[in-house]
């Protein structure tokens, strides 16, 4: 990876209106590593997606986007929402549905060169992801797992640095998280940044190089071991946390060691 962080992120506080969803936020995302930006509900996950993209102002702080302010670096960033969230056209199928996206920001009709150029991006990307055999399948046929493997198509058709996946696990079956999951990492490791929101870390445990957890208007970055421990989640919560291992997977709870209350798992 190359020295230069395509994010850095020193002490920044952000919001929608004059309150900040969070504050005192230090960070860096190092071009071709994957993040897990881990939280409950409500912590500021969504909202720290549109402080990246320029689209919520800052409070406080600095923020350098691929070195520059976050709405000029926005080309270069690929932002993927829920597909549970998703308004389209049932009708199209998903080669269609990919291909949309392909430079948008250019107004006029492609030229035909361009229209050949499209095409083989568009089968590039849905290989990336595994998805060749969905280009001819209609939108309202799909699983959730399979539109949100079209999304990731989408997003990859611009060549991005850096691509944001918010709650991309949400509402799907096991087998289904754990091909998005593989799909991330696999953008990773060919250099493509992630940023992989979810609530909970174990189903990219194995995979991140580091975390970003939000929770009680704070976050904090760092190793896996730095981030999911009493310690830490005790500072963020400002209450007795307590994480236990078991199998391979970290279980975060709420109370003392005779009341414990499960927390986002």
């Amino acid at each position: 990876m190359a020295d230069e962080p395509l994010i850095h992120a020193r002490d920044i506080a952000a919001g929608k209106g004059s309150a900040s969803v969070f504050e005192a936020l230090s960070f860096t995302i190092a071009p071709g590593s994957f993040t897990a930006l881990v939280g409950p509900n409500g912590a500021g996950k969504t909202s720290l997606f549109e402080t990246l993209l320029g689209l919520v102002p800052l409070h406080a702080g600095t923020l350098a986007v691929m070195g520059d302010k976050p709405r000029r670096a926005r080309r270069h960033i690929a932002y993927v929402p829920q597909a549970s969230r998703l308004l389209h056209d049932d009708a199209l199928i998903g080669r269609e549905f990919v291909s949309a996206a392909y430079q948008a920001h250019r107004w006029g009709m492609p030229l035909p060169n361009r229209r050949r150029q499209r095409s083989r991006v568009v089968d590039a990307a849905l290989e990336t992801v595994d998805a060749s055999d969905l280009a001819r399948r209609r939108l309202s046929t799909l699983s959730g797992g399979q539109r949100q493997r079209l999304l990731i198509a989408q997003a990859l058709v611009n060549d991005p640095h850096l691509i944001l996946l918010d709650e991309p696990l949400s509402q799907l079956d096991p087998a289904a998280r754990d091909r998005i999951v593989s799909v991330a990492d696999a953008l990773a490791r060919r250099g493509i940044a992630v940023i992989f929101s979810t609530h909970d870390i174990n189903p990219v445990l194995q995979v991140c190089d580091q975390v970003l957890y939000l929770a009680g208007g704070r976050g904090r970055a760092g190793r896996v071991d730095e981030i999911i421990c009493d310690s830490t989640l005790s500072e963020l919560y400002g209450t007795s946390m307590r994480v236990i291992s078991e199998g391979g997977r970290r279980f975060v709870f709420e109370g003392s060691q005779r009341r414990l209350r499960a927390v986002g798992q």
